[in-house]
């Protein structure tokens, strides 16, 4: 569990819960913000699973490239809980 749920995640401890990739194993999903760093605060302080985000260039509806963040975490079901009460992600995408 995080820390704002009353006990201390080990990953945390062992500084080894955010990652530099994204393993294929994990749950994806793009952002298309420039928030990131407050999405990856919100991350760490409450979710539990490992997790990383990395910038990707996507091909948009006008055939332009653009950067978009793809964050992956390892727990499918905390990607649900990000993705509904992540007051940071823009839900109009």
């Amino acid at each position: 569990m995080s820390l704002a749920k009353g006990t201390i995640n080990p990953y945390n401890v062992l500084d080894a819960r955010r990652l530099k990739y994204i393993p294929k194993h994990f749950a994806k999903m793009t952002i298309n913000t420039n928030r990131v760093d407050k999405i990856d605060s919100w991350v760490y302080q409450n979710l539990d699973s490992r997790y990383a985000i990395s910038k990707k260039l996507k091909v948009d509806s006008n055939n332009k490239l653009v950067e978009v963040f793809e964050l992956g975490v390892e727990d499918a079901k905390e990607l649900t809980m990000l993705s509904l009460s992540c007051p940071y992600l823009d839900k109009n995408i």
